[in-house]
């Protein structure tokens, strides 16, 4: 059985356009699991109303989308997870079976990585496009990545839970490049597929600007302490962290910057105190990839002609 887990947060409407798209699903047995992380409009009886085959999970305290996909994957009964951010609609009535179809024609792959489009249905979502090969030359072709955005996904709930699950103290955003890491250190594999599509519409929140001063600069700092080897993360975190600096003086965000690293500063025990550095046998793995694209680590737009980053919160 498949178990679709999404979690949300003051998107009602945007919830209800997905689980409408879900209760179209064939082909396939499933389940649907929504965490809501303390919406303060009324999505909770919503949805007990309309959808009430639907589990519904209710965080205590706002926790971020970690702590509610790690909720609802923790609650799932199927053996495969498919993860939806609450602002997907899904309009291929077969996405689920295609999923399933896909674990069993490819025994060894731990997860996939959908194929997300703009609204339009044509245009690929390319501020969600982190692999390590180009948009615009791989969009159509199924490969190995680092990479999966909390978007649209699916994994083996096994794994996952192996991996360690999403990493809770970053909260929002980088939070799927660490799992991945995770499960690719492990020896899994994560492939792009691009026939396991949804449609992003990018609901709007009103902490997207805090994830480009603050979660963003304060999370890099986490990550490079949570996973890498010394060296590595220098070479990840100074010109990331110079760059941050360069922007937040331009935008006179100085202070929402030096906040941010207060906060790494004080998250930083409890980082090294879980810290795993990631095995040089992944870290090689993973190079492999970037070099097929000229190597670079998610997130390095402002160093070339990268892909773009993704700055819109993922619940």
């Amino acid at each position: 059985m498949i178990s679709v887990v999404i979690p949300s947060y003051n998107r009602r409407d945007c919830i209800l356009r997905l689980l409408t798209d879900l209760r179209a699903q064939q082909g396939v047995e499933f389940e649907v699991i929504v965490v809501d992380d303390c919406s303060s409009d009324d999505t909770i009886h919503t949805l007990q109303r309309e959808f009430p085959g639907v589990t519904l999970l209710i965080n205590e305290r706002n926790g971020g989308p970690c702590v509610s996909r790690n909720r609802g994957v923790l609650a799932a009964k199927g053996e495969i997870i498919v993860g939806f951010d609450s602002d997907v609609s899904v309009p291929d009535t077969g996405l689920l079976a295609k999923v399933a179809l896909a674990f069993a024609e490819a025994p060894a792959a731990t997860g996939f990585a959908f194929r997300i489009f703009e609204p339009d249905g044509v245009t690929d979502d390319a501020p969600r496009w982190w692999h390590p090969l180009p948009v615009g030359t791989a969009k159509d072709c199924a490969f190995e990545t680092d990479y999966f955005s909390g978007t649209g996904y699916a994994f083996r709930r096994e794994s996952m839970i192996l991996a360690g699950l999403y990493p809770e103290i970053l909260y929002m955003h980088y939070e799927e490049v660490e799992l991945a890491w995770r499960i690719l250190d492990r020896g899994g594999s994560i492939r792009y597929q691009p026939d396991l599509t949804v449609l992003h519409h990018a609901n709007p929140v009103s902490r997207r600007s805090e994830i480009k001063v603050f979660y963003k600069p304060r999370n890099q700092f986490l990550l490079a302490l949570r996973c890498m080897p010394l060296g590595r993360g220098l070479g990840f975190l100074l010109p990331r962290l110079a760059y941050g600096l360069f922007q937040a003086l331009r935008h006179r965000a100085l202070g929402d910057w030096w906040r941010a690293m207060l906060s790494a500063r004080e998250l930083a025990p409890r980082c090294l105190a879980d810290r795993k550095a990631l095995y040089r046998s992944t870290w090689n793995r993973i190079s492999a990839m970037k070099r097929q694209s000229g190597g670079a680590f998610p997130d390095t737009e402002s160093f070339g002609k990268l892909a773009p980053v993704a700055t819109t919160i993922a619940e």
